[in-house]
């Protein structure tokens, strides 16, 4: 692995001592926060090379000071929100984030993004950050009820967490052929909540913030982590790298916790089934950190990635890519998949045009949406590797997320998206799906494009 790597995995628990090599301190700092291992690296120092502690010994205390007062916070927000909330309703579940330095008392290992809390009502509890001044920054999805911000607090209300796992998806059914259309059988994958009541019990208390037991909030740590992994389409809209070390490195801490039962373990995995995540779990500590923490045989892949939708392929692995936040080399991945792959939902994906243009570092993606749309909603993906866009019609309506400039809906039924990216040559993944009122998917194909030509 590189120089910065070998820095990233040794703060995270890594038996291997880094080397002396040059790299910029910017970008491994960068990483550092990334990765949220200010207080583990800190922590670690003084029992490393010298010439670590000399080059980031300030920096990193300094930004670990910065994360304890950003979790002080938290927990001051945490407390309010319970107290704001009242007896009526049960006390949300803090999972992620700063739960695992709640749970075992350690300092070091506190880190912050957002703060995460599953309810078991989303009504009342989104009253009440309605209450304390919270806005609403980004809209339910799926197990997601929304994010509230106020100055500077982001909350993410989630229904239940999701357990993801491969489900139907089988490996016999992602060897594209070696021409034309690749028609790929849809299997859907499995998806099994933990909802708050499940995370209440046996949890534990500190201050007013509620924590899942050792043996759930590492479940959930597996799971958040496998589906970050897996859902590749799901990060083209923010830099982060696929695998966060933390989240491997506090399996080691929960798992050494008092509260850790092996049995308990390994009966909740089998309720929930989250056998892929917790094997996935193993594999990625065990190449990533030398050893795997879990109670569970580690996986020994191929693991199956998501492209977009159900659209699936099973991809090399690239150890040193999963701790960078570069997304995928669409150059690399391109050429397994063929030019147009379409998931056979036994509707036949309808007659739509793509067509790229470039001028300079602008660049145009234009596509064209069949006349008359039998389907409620029709949602499109254009994806560089390194920034993409997703965007949703509805109702004659366009939004869109995304890295685009601009995006906009033409006459003639036509979406036109532009970007400035990098005058070199490269491909992108362009895609179209229908679904009906309900969200179900009715069709979608998805291709690969080249940025210089139109098909």
């Amino acid at each position: 692995m590189g120089a910065v790597t070998q820095v990233l995995r040794w703060a995270a628990g890594a038996p291997d001592i880094p080397e002396d090599q040059d790299f910029d301190d910017r970008v491994l700092l960068d990483l550092i926060g990334q990765h949220a291992l200010s207080g583990r690296l800190q922590q670690r120092l003084p029992t490393g090379p010298a010439w670590l502690r000399d080059r980031l010994g300030g920096p990193v205390a300094a930004m670990h000071a910065g994360t304890l007062a950003l979790a002080e916070a938290h927990m001051r927000a945490v407390d309010r929100i319970v107290t704001a909330l009242g007896e009526q309703q049960p006390p949300p579940v803090v999972v992620k984030g700063i739960a695992t330095g709640l749970l075992t008392g350690e300092r070091h290992l506190l880190r912050c993004g957002d703060i995460d809390l599953v309810c078991a009502d989303g009504g009342p509890l989104i009253d009440t950050l309605t209450r304390l001044g919270y806005e609403r920054t980004r809209v339910p999805f799926l197990h997601e009820l929304g994010e509230f911000t106020c100055e500077g607090v982001e909350i993410d209300v989630h229904a239940y967490v999701p357990v993801p796992g491969y489900g139907a998806v089988r490996h016999a059914d992602l060897t594209p052929p070696e021409r034309g259309t690749w028609y790929q059988p849809r299997r859907v994958p499995s998806m099994h909540p933990i909802r708050h009541g499940l995370l209440v019990d046996g949890g534990v208390t500190v201050g007013r913030a509620r924590v899942p037991d050792p043996c759930l909030l590492a479940i959930v740590l597996c799971a958040h982590a496998f589906l970050n992994f897996t859902n590749m389409w799901s990060l083209s809209h923010r830099a982060k790298p696929y695998v966060k070390l933390a989240e491997l490195a506090d399996l080691h801490a929960l798992v050494q916790h008092d509260a850790f039962d092996t049995q308990q373990f390994l009966t909740l995995v089998a309720e929930l089934d989250a056998w892929d995540a917790v094997r996935w779990a193993g594999w990625a500590s065990t190449v990533l950190l030398g050893r795997n923490p879990l109670p569970v045989p580690a996986g020994t892949g191929p693991f199956p990635r998501c492209l977009w939708w159900d659209f699936w392929a099973r991809l090399p692995v690239d150890e040193e890519s999963l701790l960078l936040p570069d997304w995928f080399d669409l150059a690399a991945v391109a050429p397994l998949l063929g030019s147009r792959i379409e998931l056979d939902t036994g509707r036949p994906a309808p007659p739509w045009t793509v067509e790229v243009r470039r001028d300079g570092d602008q660049v145009t993606v234009t596509l064209g949406l069949p006349e008359r749309a039998e389907a409620a909603i029709e949602r499109g993906r254009v994806d560089f590797g390194a920034s993409g866009t997703e965007w949703v019609l509805s109702g004659g309506q366009l939004t869109a997320v995304g890295g685009h400039d601009t995006c906009d809906l033409l006459s003639g039924r036509r979406v036109r998206v532009g970007y400035r990216v990098p005058s070199t040559g490269g491909q992108m993944l362009v895609g179209v799906a229908e679904q009906d009122a309900s969200g179900a998917l009715l069709s979608a194909v998805l291709l690969t494009a080249d940025r210089a030509g139109a098909r």
